[in-house]
C-alpha cells in the first residue's frame, strides 16, 4: 500500500514550514554538509485515490509511525492524535474507554471520517461519529491525517478531513511478539502477534490485545471507580497468485465493556451505576489487477472491493438492559486507475482515477422510548486527475457525484489541489480547494432517544474550505518547518434546538493556522513539535464548544548511543488552551462555561536487556495536573506503568 523510501524517521511528519529561529534553537548542531536527512520521501495512501510520494500532495497532511507510537508507549489511538495540529480530542472523562470525540479543523466530530484499512468506521447509531474511547493502539503500522474537506473523495463525514489508519502486514518468515503492562487504577493490558509470509505468495498478520482497568470515577463529582475491559483482536492475510493480482481479507473485532455515570441537570455528570457494552466488527476483502507491468510508460490497474462495519452498543442502568443500538454500514466499490509517463515531454506524469461506490447506512435501536429500524443508501461516482510536470510541479483535480436517497437532494462536490517544490532552495508550496458535504444522520432524521424528535425536512451541511502552506527544510533537511492558513466555511449547520435538529441559517466561520516543525538534532535525538491556532464562530457569532484556540504540543525522542542504542528516552508536552462547553441547569435550559487550559507532562523510556527482549516504564501527567476536557467529567490524575515486550523468530 505505500513504500518507504531513504531511513525512517521516527519523528511525526505534517505540513512543514515557515523559518527563522531556528539557528538561535540548533545553533551549531549539524551543518549542512554533514550526513543525510533520516527520511528523504515516503508515500501517502489517503490524500489522493492512489499512493502518492508525500512532496507531490498540495493537501495538509501528517504521518504517524509505529515507532512514534512505540516510543511514546500510547495505550489508545486517541492519545497519539492529541500531537497533530489542529486536532481536538476531547474525552467524556478520562477514565478508560468513554467517549473520545476528535475534531479537525474546528468542525464538528462527525465531521471526521474515520477509516481502517479503507474500511469507514463511523457509526450510523451514533450520529456517525466514530468513538475512538474503544480504539486501541495496537498493531498499527501507521496514521494518515489529511485535512481540510476530502468529500470530493471520501463523500458524506469528510468535511473536517479524514483519519485514516492502516495496520501492520507481514514479511518472509515467521515473527512472533507478546508484551504485558501494568500500573496504576489497576491497570493490566497483555497483547500478542504472529505475522509473516512465503515466497512473495503470501503475507499475514494477527493481533490480540487485552486490556482492563478499575479506572477512576469518570464524573467530577463521583467517588465510584468506573471500570473498563477491552478485547481486541485483528488480522489481515494477502494472497499474490500471479505477478500481477493480488487479492486479500482484512478485519477487527472488539469487545468493550465501559462503565459510566450518570446526568443531571445542575449538576452534570452524577455517580451512577450505568454500563455500556459495545461489539464491533469491521471487514473488507479486495482483488486487484495490474494490467501492463512489463510497461515502461502504462500502468492500468483495477480494484473491486467489499466493506462492512456492524457497531452494537447495549447500555445498561442498574444491571438491566435499558437500551440497544446497531449500526451498520456496507459498501461495494470498483476503482480503476490509469497512469500514463510521458516524461519525454516536459518530464510529465498523468494519472486518471474512476471510481464507482454503493452504500448503504442502517440503524436499529430498540428502547422504552423508541423502536427504529431504518436505512439510506448512496451510489456515487468519482473521478481525479493528476498532474506532474519537471518533477516539481503537481495539480489534482477531483470530482464526486452522490445519488441518495429521496430523504435529501444528491449532492456534487470537487476538490484541487497545488503542490510546488523548489529544489534549490528546498522550499515547498502547497494548496488545496475543496467543498464538503455532511448528510443528516439517521438519528438526526428520524430520532431515537427520550425527549427528542427526528426533523425528516434537514438540508446536507455543506462547506466550502481552503488552505494555504510553505514548507521550508534546512539543514540538508535534518530540520523541516511547516506553516498553514486554513479558512472553512459551513452552511446549513445543523444544531439541537428544543426537542429536535434544525439547519442553522447562516454561515459557521472557521479559520486558522497550524504550524509543525520536525528536526532530527543529532542521529540520536529527534524533536517535533506543532502549535494551532484556531477561531471559529457559527452563524449567530457565538464561539463552538470545545474547540480551543490555541493547541501546542513537543516531543524529544532521546537514543542512548553509548548503551548501543538499546536505550530510549522520550518526553512528551501537551498544551491545550481555554475552551468552551455547555452545562445544563435542573430544567434543562442551557449555558455555556468555560474549561481552564492545562498542560500535560509525559515521560517514557525502554531498555532491551536481552537481544529482543525490552523493558519499559512511563509516567503519565507527571506535573499531576487537575482538568476537564468536557465540563463536570474528570481526568486521570499522575500515573504510572511498566512491562516487558519479546519479539523473536522462530524459523
Amino acid at each position: 500500500m505505500f513504500i518507504l523510501t531513504g531511513r525512517s524517521s521516527p519523528t511525526i511528519l505534517s505540513i512543514r514550514n515557515t523559518a527563522v529561529l531556528l539557528t538561535a534553537v540548533f545553533p551549531c548542531s549539524v551543518t549542512a554538509s554533514e550526513r543525510p536527512p533520516k527520511q528523504l520521501e515516503r508515500m501517502v495512501v489517503t490524500a489522493h485515490l492512489v499512493p502518492t510520494p508525500e512532496t507531490r500532495i498540495g493537501s495538509a497532511i501528517t504521518v504517524i509511525t509505529a515507532q512514534d507510537i512505540e516510543q511514546q508507549q500510547v495505550t489508545y489511538v486517541s492519545d497519539i492524535l492529541r500531537t497533530i495540529p489542529v486536532l481536538a480530542v476531547n474525552q467524556s472523562g478520562g477514565g478508560f474507554g468513554s467517549l473520545t470525540q476528535v475534531r479537525i479543523r474546528g468542525a464538528e466530530g462527525n465531521h471526521t471520517l474515520v477509516r481502517l484499512n479503507g474500511i469507514e468506521l463511523n457509526d450510523p447509531s451514533g450520529g456517525s461519529e466514530f468513538n475512538f474511547g474503544n480504539l486501541l493502539a495496537e498493531n498499527i503500522e501507521r496514521i494518515e491525517v489529511i485535512r481540510g474537506a476530502q468529500s470530493a473523495l471520501y463523500g458524506s463525514d469528510a468535511i473536517g478531513g479524514v483519519i485514516n489508519i492502516i495496520t501492520k502486514r507481514g514479511s518472509q518468515g515467521i515473527q512472533l511478539n507478546a508484551q504485558i503492562e501494568g500500573g496504576s487504577f489497576g491497570t493490566y493490558k497483555a497483547s500478542g502477534g504472529l505475522s509473516g509470509g512465503w515466497k512473495d505468495k503470501i503475507d499475514f498478520a494477527f493481533n490480540a490485545s487485552q486490556f482492563e482497568s478499575e479506572g477512576i470515577s469518570i464524573s467530577e463529582s463521583g467517588s465510584e471507580k468506573d471500570d473498563n475491559r477491552n478485547l481486541t483482536v485483528d488480522g489481515n492475510i494477502n494472497f499474490h497468485p500471479l505477478k500481477n493480482w493480488d487479492f486479500g481479507v482484512t478485519g477487527k473485532w472488539v469487545r468493550s465493556n465501559t462503565e459510566t455515570d450518570g446526568f443531571q441537570g445542575g449538576i452534570g455528570s452524577i455517580d451512577a451505576d450505568n454500563e455500556t457494552e459495545t461489539r464491533q466488527k469491521f471487514g473488507r476483502v479486495f482483488s486487484k489487477i495490474r494490467l501492463f507491468e512489463e510497461s515502461e510508460w502504462l500502468k492500468w490497474d483495477h480494484m473491486i472491493s467489499a466493506n462492512y462495519s456492524d457497531n452494537k452498543r447495549d447500555n445498561f442502568r442498574n444491571k438491566s438492559l435499558g437500551s440497544e443500538f446497531d449500526g451498520r454500514n456496507s459498501k461495494y466499490t470498483y476503482q480503476t486507475n490509469l497512469l500514463i509517463d510521458t516524461s519525454s515531454f516536459a518530464q510529465s506524469h498523468h494519472t486518471f482515477t474512476f471510481l464507482m461506490e454503493h452504500e448503504k447506512d442502517a440503524v436499529k435501536v430498540k428502547s422504552s422510548f423508541s423502536d427504529v429500524d431504518r436505512s439510506i443508501q448512496t451510489t456515487s461516482y468519482v473521478g481525479e486527475y493528476q498532474l506532474g510536470l519537471f518533477d516539481r510541479f503537481f495539480i489534482s483535480g477531483g470530482i464526486r457525484l452522490d445519488e441518495n436517497d429521496d430523504l435529501f437532494e444528491d449532492t456534487t462536490t470537487y476538490r484541487a489541489t497545488l503542490s510546488y517544490l523548489h529544489k534549490e532552495t528546498d522550499t515547498r508550496l502547497h494548496t488545496s480547494y475543496g467543498t464538503g458535504v455532511k448528510n443528516p444522520t439517521l438519528f438526526e432524521l428520524f430520532g431515537f432517544a427520550a425527549n427528542y424528535q427526528g426533523n425528516p425536512d434537514l438540508q446536507s451541511e455543506e462547506s466550502q474550505s481552503f488552505d494555504v502552506g510553505i514548507e521550508q527544510q534546512f539543514l540538508n533537511g535534518r530540520v523541516s518547518l511547516d506553516t498553514t492558513y486554513y479558512n472553512n466555511r459551513i452552511e446549513n449547520l445543523i444544531t439541537g434546538s428544543g426537542i429536535t435538529s434544525i439547519n442553522q441559517k447562516g454561515r459557521t466561520h472557521i479559520q486558522g493556522i497550524e504550524v509543525a516543525m520536525r528536526a532530527n538534532i543529532l542521529d540520536n535525538l529527534d524533536f517535533t513539535g506543532s502549535y494551532t491556532w484556531n477561531s471559529n464562530k457559527d452563524a449567530n457569532g457565538v464561539s463552538l464548544v470545545r474547540r480551543a484556540k490555541h493547541i501546542a504540543s513537543a516531543n524529544l525522542n532521546y537514543a542512548f548511543q553509548a548503551l548501543g542504542n538499546k536505550g530510549n528516552l522520550n518526553v512528551g508536552v501537551k498544551y491545550k488552551g481555554k475552551q468552551t462547553d455547555f452545562a445544563f441547569d435542573p430544567f434543562f435550559n442551557r449555558s455555556i462555561v468555560e474549561l481552564e487550559d492545562y498542560t500535560l507532562l509525559n515521560v517514557a523510556a525502554s531498555y532491551e536487556i536481552y537481544d529482543q527482549v525490552e523493558l519499559f516504564a512511563r509516567v503519565e501527567n507527571l506535573l499531576d495536573e487537575h482538568y476537564q476536557e468536557v465540563y463536570s467529567y474528570a481526568a486521570k490524575g499522575i500515573a504510572g506503568y511498566g512491562g516487558i515486550r519479546i519479539t523473536f523468530e522462530p524459523f
